[in-house]
């Protein structure tokens, strides 16, 4: 095949690189509904991903091995016309029959990763089938043989890095979950319509009848050994990096989707460069250990010397701040910079966004990767060795890499995590980047790689270093936690002493002592209802607004529902301090089950009912916040609610204070900022309200605490405050679970052109 229809195939398949990553994320959004939130749940959706991609290359390995030419070009339009259509109806399939119907079905942990793997293993399998038979329809000739390939999946890469990017930022908040994968069918039709026009015509050079080489040549299973083991490497190095550059940019729904184009435009360029130089490599098999070791050395050593570098600049300011800035705030800003009219007390903001989100990951994550993809055609260089095995032998390659990154992912959650923390996994990163450049090199080069590898294991900070710098504090001033689910902090106040900020995943969630917004939303509705006995509390926090609902004598169980684990252990330490009074009080209550799990799946298997469902206050534009904001999760509130109930939320914006009006008959919005669902009228009077609180039991609660209930509630349902009966409005946009248009949308990007 000549020059230019090799060109021709690179843009296709960046095509089909690009929908298949909006496919992905389009389908985790999903697939979360079904799994759950938590970052278990999320390892399953990954893992199982992961497996249909790997038996695809396999599958795609063989097929194209025994097939002409002809025939590898027809298997790769029937892909992409597979993937398309399963794309077109996913939404149907994974919401509509998945979520609606079978959620209740699956009652484990092994039945979910089963199922999920059943439904996922159509489209990925296809998707996996791709490169190994474009790898064959390509490559005639030794030579040229990892070159070729590693550019394929160079502009593969690449591809997926652009849908990233097109997925987090445009898509998603311009069309929802089911316009994105309508886009991304399109994609997947004009690689199917591109390959079929544009290469019918063309006369293709059939592979010659010769005698095979052995399908196992020598270095092949080494090959295959060495290629679990980096793939591995790499998604244990993706997994910390994510969460401590998630932490440092106290993460939105937009991060995670910016920080994967980063890492993939690393591999898909250092891919790119590496195919180029690949035919000028005497020792492929040498250089792919030197490469890989120094990638996973620089992936474990570079956020130690980013995080000292940025503690002592101006974003220290920020990291140890409480507010996060989202996606639109930082457009807003960075469009009045643009346009002229900055505030002068904004000038220090303005870059705080683009610089977590973008240079500092980029500094960390993109050496690292570059390298890594480098060694992709490196390792096809050592591997092939005839072209009679092409197929088999990429797509077992791209397998073998797969399986690594599945055990990556899954030890990591499982086992690293959990004991190690990030500075453990980081730490064991370094080892193993240093035992492969100690591989590749020989002589004093060796011991002098060894020597340094061993000092900087050294140097690597530890688990209460890494975490107190990414939070802006000094390590005797915070005490945390991290497991899998996530990290964890409590941070003293230095201002005030006996304050303590609670911290997860790097964002501000709530305080203690208690007092203030998070003790009214616990209290406001128990207090209205006349008799709850069964409440369910999703999100834990500091423990306020859990300590203002046991206030009631009468309540016999609160089903406290938390998706980060460790929050329960970082407030067993500080619950002696002095002005932690009442955390110790809130975990030595009996009528309490706490439940380290997803809220929303919570709700969904309890199968008796509550007085009280609340959602402890949740910032919208926080990642899967639309879960707690959607049409979809207060029907399901209503559902659990005996009569008389009420469904509780912060209403941080007008249009979650149409979604849950348009479910629920009746919504009072208590000060512009509680919402209060019923079935029937809900009667407030300051009066009888004012009396309730002053029932001995109920005031003596809240003074032993220090907390004036009295001064609280009259500023949201006393004689002045705005109490609001919300009307239902057809015209009011809401949330859905297939649009969550607070958490994406950015109205920034349209208020200069239509202001």
């Amino acid at each position: 095949m000549n020059q230019a229809l090799f060109h021709r195939f690179h843009g296709l398949f960046l095509i089909s690189g690009i929908s298949a990553l909006i496919d992905q994320m389009a389908w985790q959004r999903l697939l979360v509904l079904f799994a759950g939130g938590d970052v278990a749940a999320m390892t399953i959706i990954v893992t199982t991903f992961m497996a249909g991609l790997g038996l695809g290359s396999l599958l795609g390995g063989s097929l194209a091995d025994h097939f002409s030419i002809r025939a590898n070009m027809m298997i790769f339009i029937q892909a992409e016309i597979g993937v398309g259509v399963f794309g077109l109806c996913s939404a149907w399939l994974f919401h509509d029959v998945l979520y609606e119907h079978l959620v209740l079905l699956v009652h484990s942990k092994a039945m979910t990763a089963l199922v999920l793997f059943l439904f996922l293993l159509p489209p990925t399998l296809l998707m996996g089938i791709s490169l190994p038979v474009l790898a064959k329809l390509v490559t005639h000739q030794l030579p040229n043989m990892a070159g070729r390939i590693g550019m394929l999946y160079a502009v593969n890469t690449i591809g997926a890095a652009l849908g990233a990017f097109l997925a987090t930022w445009v898509l998603l908040p311009a069309v929802g979950v089911e316009g994105a994968l309508r886009w991304a069918a399109l994609g997947n039709a004009i690689c199917a319509l591109g390959t079929f026009f544009g290469f019918r015509s063309v006369k293709v050079e059939e592979t010659k009848d010769m005698p095979a080489h052995p399908l196992f040549s020598r270095k092949v299973p080494l090959c295959l050994s060495l290629f679990f083991v980096t793939g591995f490497a790499a998604l244990a190095a993706e997994m910390v990096w994510f969460r401590v550059l998630g932490a440092l940019a106290k993460s939105s729904a937009h991060t995670m989707g910016t920080l994967l184009g980063i890492y993939l435009t690393g591999l898909g360029c250092g891919a790119v460069v590496g195919s180029i130089v690949v035919s000028f490599v005497e020792n492929a098999w040498r250089m792919f250990l030197r490469l890989q070791g120094l990638a996973i050395l620089y992936a474990a050593c570079g956020m130690g010397v980013a995080l000292y570098l940025l503690g002592n600049s101006s974003l220290s300011c920020y990291l140890a701040s409480y507010e996060p800035v989202d996606a639109d705030t930082a457009l807003s800003l960075l469009q009045s910079w643009w346009y002229g009219d900055l505030k002068p007390e904004h000038a220090t903001h303005v870059l705080t966004y683009p610089l977590l989100h973008a240079v500092v990951p980029s500094v960390i994550m993109f050496p690292a990767t570059f390298l890594m993809g480098a060694c992709f055609p490196l390792m096809q260089k050592a591997a092939q060795n005839d072209e009679y095995h092409v197929g088999w032998r990429t797509g077992a390659l791209q397998c073998a890499n797969i399986l690594g990154s599945m055990a990556g992912a899954s030890s990591v959650t499982g086992l690293l995590l959990p004991i190690w923390g990030s500075a453990g996994v980081f730490m064991l990163l370094a080892a193993v980047g240093m035992l492969l450049l100690i591989s590749g090199l020989h002589g004093l080069w060796r011991i002098s790689a060894a020597l340094a590898g061993t000092a900087l294991l050294i140097f690597l900070p530890d688990q209460k270093t890494l975490w107190s710098a990414v939070h802006g504090a000094q390590k005797d001033r915070v005490w945390l936690a991290e497991d899998a689910s996530g990290v964890s902090l409590l941070k003293r106040d230095e201002a005030e002493p006996r304050k303590f900020v609670v911290f997860i995943n790097g964002i501000g969630q709530s305080w203690i002592p208690y007092g203030g917004i998070h003790t009214i939303l616990g209290a406001l509705p128990v207090m209205l209802h006349d008799k709850p006995e069964r409440v369910a509390l999703i999100g834990l926090g500091s423990g306020d607004t859990l300590h203002a609902i046991l206030s009631r004598k009468e309540i016999r169980e609160v089903c406290c529902a938390e998706i980060v684990a460790g929050q329960l252990q970082t407030l067993r330490t500080v619950q002696n301090d002095v002005g932690a009074e009442a955390v110790k009080a809130v975990l030595a209550d009996s009528r309490v089950r706490h439940m380290a799990c997803d809220g929303r799946m919570m709700l969904l298997r309890d199968d008796k009912k509550f007085d009280v469902i609340e959602v402890d206050a949740l910032r919208p534009t926080s990642a899967h916040s639309g879960m707690l904001y959607s049409e979809e999760y207060f029907e399901l509130v209503k559902s659990r609610l005996r009569p008389g109930g009420m469904a509780v939320t912060w209403l941080p914006t007008p249009r979650v204070a149409a979604t849950m009006r348009k479910v629920f008959p009746h919504l009072l919005v208590f000060g512009d900022v509680i919402g209060i669902g019923t079935q029937e009228p809900l009667r407030v009077h300051w009066t009888w309200l004012q009396e309730r609180v002053d029932m001995p039991q109920i005031w003596s609660y809240f003074r032993s605490t220090g907390i004036d209930l009295h001064a609280l509630l009259i500023a949201v349902a006393g004689p002045r405050a705005r109490i609001t009966r919300l009307e239902a409005d057809p015209r009011q946009e809401t949330n859905t679970d297939l649009f969550p248009k607070d958490e994406w949308l950015l109205p920034s990007l349209l208020k200069k052109a239509y202001p």
